[in-house]
This record gives C-alpha cells, sequence and structure tokens, in this order.
C-alpha cells in the first residue's frame, strides 16, 4: 500500500529539502517506486541530485488542475514534481486531494517537500501518512516543534531529525531537552546530523549521501537509514 511522507519545517535553512532528499533516495535504492512532490518554488531538490536544467513544465500545478503533468527522473525509481507557479487559486487547491490518490497508484512512497502555503499545507497534513520534521537544535525550532505536537495530529508525527548541528554545549541541552520532550511518545528522534565539510562537497558535486563518491558519509548514512526503519 502506497504511502505519503511529509517533511514539514516551520522555518527555513534547516536543509529540509536537502533531506527529503536523501530519505527518498534511499527509499527507491530499497527497489520502491518513489516519487517527491514539493511546494517550494525554489526548487532545490534537482540541484542537489546534481540536475542543473531548470526549465520545468507542467508542474505540481498542473497536476492539480489537469491531473496530469511531467516528472523528473532524479535516479533509478526516484521521480520529482516541481512547483512551478505559487498562483494556485483556492479552487483547484481543494483538487489535490484527488490528485493523491491518482498518484498513490503510481508510486511506493510519496514524499512531500512542504513549505507553509496558506490552505495546501493544511491538505497536506491532512493526506499524510507519517510525518518528519527537520529541526535546528535552538530555542525557536524547538519551542515551534512542541507546538506543532500540541496541534498536528499527534499519531502522525513519527521522526524528528536535528540537521546542521554544531558541537557546542547549548545545542546538545537543546537536543536533550528535545529527546525528553518525546520520551513518553513513540516519536523517534535521531542523532544530530552536524555540519560537514563532507555533505557540503556532496551538494556542490550534486550527489546524495547513498551514491557511490570518493567521501565517507556512512555515518550520516547510517542515521538516515535508522530514520527509515521507523518510516517504512
Amino acid at each position: 500500500m502506497s504511502k505519503v511522507i511529509l517533511v514539514k519545517a516551520n522555518k527555513g535553512g534547516v536543509g529540509k529539502s536537502w533531506l527529503t532528499l536523501q530519505l527518498a533516495h534511499a527509499t527507491a535504492l530499497k527497489d520502491k517506486q518513489v516519487l517527491i512532490i514539493t511546494s517550494d518554488s525554489q526548487n532545490n531538490i534537482p540541484r542537489f541530485a546534481g540536475i542543473k536544467e531548470n526549465n520545468f513544465e507542467n508542474g505540481l500545478e498542473y497536476w492539480i488542475t489537469k491531473k496530469n503533468g511531467t516528472y523528473l527522473e532524479l535516479r533509478d525509481n526516484l521521480y520529482y514534481i516541481p512547483l512551478t507557479t505559487m498562483n494556485i487559486p483556492d479552487k483547484d487547491i481543494d483538487n489535490f486531494r484527488d490528485f493523491i490518490k491518482v498518484i498513490k497508484k503510481l508510486f511506493d512512497y510519496i514524499y512531500i517537500d512542504a513549505t507553509p502555503v496558506l490552505s495546501l499545507d493544511d491538505i497536506f497534513l491532512e493526506v499524510a501518512d507519517q510525518i518528519v520534521i527537520p529541526t535546528f537544535l535552538d530555542s525557536v525550532t524547538t519551542s515551534s516543534i512542541t507546538n506543532m505536537l500540541r496541534k498536528t495530529e499527534y499519531s502522525k508525527i513519527k521522526a524528528i531529525i536535528p540537521n546542521r548541528a554544531t558541537r557546542c554545549k547549548v545545542e546538545k541541552e537543546y537536543y536533550k531537552k528535545l529527546v525528553e520532550t518525546l520520551v513518553d511518545t513513540s516519536i523517534f528522534i535521531s542523532c544530530p546530523i552536524s555540519q560537514s565539510a563532507i555533505i557540503s562537497r556532496l551538494i556542490e558535486e550534486g550527489n546524495t549521501l547513498f551514491d557511490k563518491t570518493k567521501y565517507n558519509s556512512s555515518k550520516f548514512r547510517a542515521i538516515i537509514e535508522r530514520a527509515l526503519e521507523v518510516l517504512l
């Protein structure tokens, strides 16, 4: 049965799109058909995957209105639908539910790379089977996660992944607070993914953690794989 996984962050710069790609690529390598949908008009995911041509046509808004469009193939078994305009009429946004029903027949896993986009954000929460929350380890994002736990359907939140972490004492304290907050829940919190020159080089070269490269990214792959054990 097809599953929709929403990757949701309330603060920019946390690496949400990059994490979505890592999770999706790792899933595709398990011989699953995987699709990434984005509501982020920056469309960074193809760039992270090494695809520099960004002349997209018939993106998410076309799928929503026409129930048809184009895919961009990122890797074997891994596809992407971009967002090519933010001007989606509210009357068409309701069609997203029907679009998801259609697309779920074609893919095993659908990852939604979500930014808070007015009405779309509420529908993303509705259609998602599971939610992943990337986060910084600071006061603002830690508080926003606590608020999200109160507002979002609790059972759908499956994993929290701290990203772009440093090794400073303050971040370690916020990580400890998050762990304590989640101790009586079924929500998985991963080890933090640290800021790393290796990740920067992979992004620059258009590679994921799961591509074969000269860089040793095994400790980061292990974090993603552990999260997938919870999600898949």
